[in-house]
């Protein structure tokens, strides 16, 4: 994807001609993205909820674990999304690809959605009409009622998971077409803006970082020190190694095996604990993505022109937080994340070639966060079971 970014910059400034007759590859790719994002959120969202217990052999603190993380996981991206509504991402022209979607897609949760007023025939409407909120909403509520459902749980845990399984080898093949269609999308996105995007994307990919690192030193250190009780200069001397591997690695379930053996050797976490947190977090803690996906759709709002209300920045928090559960196993998770954040608040897919380019590059830091975020929760279970 990064070589993709190059190309399209030196295609879209020698070679316009062939830039603008690849637009049907981008185009396809996004129609094909949208079309399957649906089937997605179903699987891996209901398949998690639904398996949870599956991954539990410490029932007692189940309950406390998952709070912390989704906690945890809302807390980052509120902070992104605060922090990120005072950033001036450096734009100047907006680029609006089609009014039309950016309304089409919209949802109105203060309506339709809201806990305090939900409008039966009009969600279920929305299930039909394929929007991602809704089926994220009805994904949780069957995870939930199987998870509940002793004399049939194993059978139909098994379909789920059959479906989790298929979404999730689909989306390998649909990923493999990316890197042309974010050269077809983002050199046809520098035409249109004449190149100006580099100056805001530069902007964004710093900002992205400092943000990254202050919330990992900043929040994680205050959180390991009044509820863990450790110093913030030895727990990150220790786990130092392990985020060095996460980085470059960009995979937290690569680094797992790392990750368990700094938890138990240098935090000294009870293995009990740290070998149901850990992988529970690698599943469904996505604090670096949350991060990213807040920031992401702030910065394309001020390219496209969008302001959003404060239901849309809920819709952002929601999104986000619930499709971590179930998106963790998904190859290219925050791009994958991000079709269902940007289609829940109308942003056009198309706007994620802006930014595919450089996701490699701040996957590298947002995984490390994840992992630092697993050893915090870890350490704070460890110290309130003993």
């Amino acid at each position: 994807m990064l070589l993709s970014l190059i190309l399209a910059i030196l295609c879209a400034n020698f070679f316009p001609s062939l830039v603008i007759k690849s637009k049907f590859l981008g185009k396809y790719f996004i129609e094909l993205l949208k079309a399957f994002v649906p089937f997605l959120i179903f699987g891996t969202i209901t398949y998690s909820i639904a398996s949870f217990d599956a991954f539990s052999n410490v029932k007692k603190i189940v309950p406390l674990t998952l709070i912390l993380y989704i906690a945890s996981t809302l807390i980052a991206i509120t902070f992104a999304l605060i922090v990120g509504s005072f950033l001036d991402f450096g734009v100047e022209n907006k680029y609006i690809p089609n009014p039309e979607d950016l309304v089409s897609a919209q949802v109105d949760i203060g309506s339709s959605l809201s806990v305090l007023a939900i409008d039966f025939s009009n969600f279920f409407n929305l299930i039909t009409e394929a929007n991602p909120f809704a089926i994220m909403i009805l994904s949780l509520i069957l995870g939930v009622s199987v998870r509940f459902t002793a004399k049939y749980n194993q059978k139909i845990v098994g379909i789920l998971s059959n479906i989790n399984s298929l979404v999730i080898n689909i989306t390998n093949y649909i990923m493999l077409l990316a890197p042309l269609a974010i050269f077809s999308l983002f050199a046809n996105l520098l035409i249109e803006v004449e190149g100006e995007t580099i100056y805001s994307l530069l902007r964004f990919v710093i900002s992205s970082i400092l943000i990254f690192i202050t919330y990992m030193f900043v929040f994680y250190g205050a959180i390991v020190k009044y509820l863990a009780g450790i110093s913030p200069y030895y727990f990150f001397s220790k786990i130092k190694n392990t985020l060095i591997f996460a980085f470059f690695s960009s995979s937290s379930a690569a680094t797992m095996p790392l990750t368990l053996k700094t938890a138990e050797d240098e935090l000294k976490i009870n293995k009990e604990v740290s070998s149901f947190v850990i992988p529970i977090g690698v599943t469904v803690n996505m604090d670096g993505s949350a991060i990213y996906l807040g920031l992401a759709a702030l910065f394309v709002a001020q390219i496209l022109g969008i302001e959003f209300t404060f239901n849309e920045y809920l819709v952002i928090c929601l999104t986000a937080t619930i499709g971590s559960i179930g998106a963790a196993g998904v190859p290219s998770v925050a791009l994958v994340m991000m079709t269902i954040v940007f289609s829940s608040v109308g942003i056009p897919l198309e706007a994620i070639a802006i930014i595919a380019g450089v996701d490699r590059l701040l996957d590298m830091f947002r995984t490390s966060i994840n992992v630092a975020g697993d050893l915090t929760i870890a350490s704070i279970i460890n110290k309130f079971i003993k």
